[in-house]
């Protein structure tokens, strides 16, 4: 379409960044020559077992958690069920790397809970494991799984399980044969996620002393100043990213179901008394297991401190906001671009889609591209441009979620409608503001909210791309917890929590309201 032409040149800096990265990172990681004294063998294999040890431990954990909550809330009715409806992820406000300081705070050997227990001659094991580790990521994370699981449950659940009672199951036949099979898609991109969340982290393993990939990558570029070696090793742990979307599109594939959407009420599932309270008293344990406790603790350590100062914290929450107005604008710009570019130019679709995936990729393989492809290709250091490169990082990284709200919302109008804008004198700019724009706006405010509080939380990319004497909330809970300083974090913490909770309620309320992104 004529009205869509300038999309395909404006996409193309994007498209031209995307390629130049890519290319210039595989080169770098896989054909320049590295310290083998320091990627050992027996060090590549710790690092491939603790990453995938903890990624599957993750995952499970996480599932074993999302999938039953999703449908009690969904098929059953008992008391709590409407809040324990959203109120089950607000969990996903609390990075990963703040979940594992404060747990580490409650259950260290000095901690008053120890203390209280060793009294009564009970000893706590340490958390600082790929068990305990599995657990705490589990615990930040099974919101993916819930979430994901939770909408496709009410999108399709409703009629298969009124389909698979009428065939004379019972509610637990109906959900174990037909229920469960049918969100497999779901399921699997939401362990999808878990997993992507789970590599990508580096404070949550740091603090819990597991040295993953993400570990590996930070400490061969600062602790070693071996820049290549750390480019080899984010190399690596590309490969096993693109191995799990194989893995995920594979499975979701194999799993897809042919059930249509339905707007029928369904009355939810009676409960005997007992039941009831059962169900309750187990979503009110999780509820107070995972946001309860750890909000409170972080509370009870600031207000304990007389040298946290919750005010003084503002200076790095501005740097923090800049750098996520900064991202959340630049990407979903280009994720604009790139969807209106992808309606329109089938050659272009397949660059697009490669430009558009870095969800997948921790932000420690993309900030470590960065910084050894721009030195490679230009011999300065990205870092010296302030913090130009960390937001080509963040928006590289977040692309997919922009995208993909706003490719989703493209797909929803008639071509009925396309075909007869073509009929009136209209220039590509007065197309998109009068035709286009208002489509898409709904899905422009949910991209922009998505990628403005993960750019916010973003860790191990923000540390290594960060110019010196720049900090974030996320850089400061690093700088605090990896001394042990529990207190001082809770600050920068709460901050950051309180500003992802407003997001969440937001993103929850654009949904509700949007349907059909």
């Amino acid at each position: 379409m004529q009205n869509l032409k300038i999309w395909n040149y404006l996409s193309l800096p994007w498209l031209s960044f995307a390629l130049v990265f890519f290319s210039a990172f595989f080169f770098v990681a896989f054909f320049m020559e590295i310290e083998s004294t320091y990627i050992s063998n027996n060090y590549l294999s710790s690092l491939f077992f603790n990453t995938i040890m903890l990624s599957i431990g993750s995952a499970l954990i996480s599932s074993f958690i999302a999938i039953p909550l999703a449908i009690l809330v969904t098929f059953y009715k008992f008391p709590g069920q409407k809040f324990f409806n959203w109120a089950l992820s607000l969990s996903i406000a609390f990075p990963a790397y703040v979940y594992a300081f404060i747990f580490v705070g409650i259950f260290e050997y000095a901690s008053p809970i120890s203390e209280y227990l060793r009294e009564i001659n009970i000893n706590l094991p340490s958390i600082k494991n790929i068990y305990g580790a599995s657990v705490i990521m589990s615990m930040a994370l099974f919101p993916y799984i819930y979430l994901l699981t939770k909408a496709q449950l009410s999108h399709v659940g409703v009629g298969l399980f009124k389909a698979a009672k009428s065939l004379g199951n019972s509610n637990l036949t109906a959900i174990r044969r037909v229920i469960i099979p049918s969100t497999k898609p779901a399921i699997y991109a939401g362990i999808a996620l878990v997993i992507f969340e789970t590599i990508s982290d580096f404070g949550g393993v740091s603090t819990l002393r597991i040295e993953t990939f993400t570990v590996g990558i930070y400490d061969a570029w600062f602790g070693y100043q071996s820049y290549f070696s750390a480019a080899r090793l984010a190399g690596y742990l590309l490969i096993f990213v693109l191995f799990i979307i194989f893995l995920n599109k594979y499975l979701g594939a194999k799993s897809a179901t042919l059930a249509s959407k339905t707007s029928e009420r369904f009355e939810r599932i009676q409960l005997s008394t007992f039941s009831q309270y059962i169900f309750t008293i187990l979503c009110s344990l999780i509820f107070f297991m995972v946001f309860c406790v750890p909000l409170v603790q972080l509370m009870m350590w600031h207000f304990s401190d007389i040298g946290s100062n919750f005010y003084g914290s503002f200076d790095i929450l501005i740097n923090s906001m800049l750098i996520g107005i900064s991202a959340a604008i630049l990407t979903v710009f280009f994720a604009i671009s790139l969807s209106l570019s992808y309606k329109n130019s089938k050659f272009l679709r397949p660059l697009i889609s490669l430009s558009s995936s870095g969800y997948a990729v921790p932000g420690s393989v993309i900030s470590a591209g960065l910084l050894v492809g721009f030195d490679y290709l230009f011999n300065i250091s990205i870092t010296l441009y302030g913090i130009l490169g960390l937001i080509l990082c963040l928006s590289l990284r977040f692309m997919t979620p922009a995208f993909n709200y706003i490719s989703s919302s493209l797909t929803n109008i008639s071509n009925s409608a396309e075909n007869a804008l073509t009929t009136y004198p209209k220039n590509s700019i007065k197309a998109f503001s009068l035709f286009y724009l208002p489509q898409i706006r709904p899905a422009i405010s949910l991209g922009i909210m998505i990628v403005f509080i993960e750019s916010i939380k973003e860790q191990p990319a923000t540390l290594l791309l960060r110019p010196v004497g720049f900090d974030t909330l996320s850089t400061k809970i690093y700088n605090y917890t990896s001394e042990g300083q529990w207190e001082m974090a809770s600050g920068p913490s709460l901050l950051l929590i309180f500003l992802s909770l407003v997001f969440v309620y937001l993103i929850n309320k654009n949904l509700d309201l949007n349907k059909n992104i």
